[in-house]
């Protein structure tokens, strides 16, 4: 296994050594974050985390799928160690458990579109 260097381009990297790496970086953005200091914010601080567009995060919060809290002026927030939290949840599904979700989250769509 080559060692990884600065000058190591990603597109020669096997794939446990991405996952390595992937996981470093993710274990490293989770310990940096203080309980007590848990960031707050809107669609903005969830596209940072999640690297999801805006729109995404429009469709995951319309269907309740991501964490979120809703504000009574109808505005939305996300608190960072939710987010992350709801990023390990679904880490390690199965093909079939992601199946099985990917085919609810159709029916609901289609039930709301007939509605």
């Amino acid at each position: 296994m080559n060692t990884i260097s600065k000058t190591t381009r990603i597109i020669d990297l096997t794939l446990d050594q991405l996952d390595v790496l992937l996981e470093e970086k993710f274990s490293k953005f989770q310990n940096s974050i203080n309980p007590k200091n848990d960031r707050v914010g809107d669609y903005e601080l969830a596209c940072e985390i999640t690297g999801y567009s805006k729109q995404r995060l429009y469709q995951l919060v319309s269907e309740e799928i991501i964490p979120f809290v809703k504000l009574p002026s109808g505005g939305v927030r996300f608190f960072e160690k939710d987010l992350l939290d709801w990023f390990k949840k679904y880490k390690n599904k199965s093909e079939s458990e992601v199946s099985e979700i990917a085919e609810t989250l159709l029916m609901k769509r289609k039930m709301r579109r007939k509605n």
